[in-house]
């Protein structure tokens, strides 16, 4: 029962960090409607955060979980071309797991070496991005195939350009008829970066 948990939880994780839907307000080119030139450049991580509620309805056996992640060290920067990006560095995060009212895990997580790559595009104050900004493990294990592929997210770009926010909030009812589960995810993060 405990892999089985350790497995739903490392599933809510990813699925909090998979949407990207990190909104950031924009700052768009009046004249080109471009917001992709105002991204370019190195940004250097603030901080991230996610709060994940879960009910997972499991052939009519309800079970609740509430996952808590906060970064509390940062060494990672994410570098903006015209349409992909990088990712590179290192990052240490908490992650709180309650499950049925029971704290399951409560530990600290250090990734190093992390990198990665992609394209993305925006549309206003959305981005579609095809790649991944995070890794992420759990209890030792890591398995970043839930962060890849494409997602949407919203942003915010300060006045000034000097900070970028990621955003989310959202409800997500995910159901797999094969094995008669459903689960609906209550979603809230954000991350912030400030231009080097």
């Amino acid at each position: 029962m405990k892999k089985l948990l350790s497995l739903f939880c490392l599933f809510t994780l990813l699925t909090a960090f998979t949407c990207e839907n990190e909104p950031l307000d924009s700052d768009v080119d009046l004249e080109t409607g471009d917001t992709n030139l105002d991204l370019i450049g190195t940004w250097d991580l603030v901080e991230f955060s996610t709060t994940l509620g879960n009910e997972m309805d499991f052939a009519g056996q309800i079970i609740t979980s509430d996952l808590d992640v906060y970064s509390t060290e940062t060494n990672y920067i994410l570098e903006f071309t015209a349409n992909t990006f990088t990712t590179n560095g290192n990052y240490s995060y908490n992650a709180s797991v309650v499950v049925d009212g029971v704290e399951f895990s409560n530990e600290p997580y250090t990734l190093d070496n992390v990198s990665g790559n992609g394209s993305y595009s925006t549309n206003g104050n959305e981005m579609t991005v095809d790649g991944q900004f995070f890794e992420f493990s759990f209890e030792g294990e890591m398995d970043s195939s839930a962060l890849e592929g494409e997602q949407t997210a919203t942003f915010e770009l300060s006045e000034d350009g000097q900070t970028l926010t990621f955003t989310q909030n959202e409800i997500v009812v995910t159901d797999d008829a094969a094995t008669g589960t459903t689960v609906t995810s209550n979603v809230q993060g954000s991350s912030v970066w400030v231009r080097q």
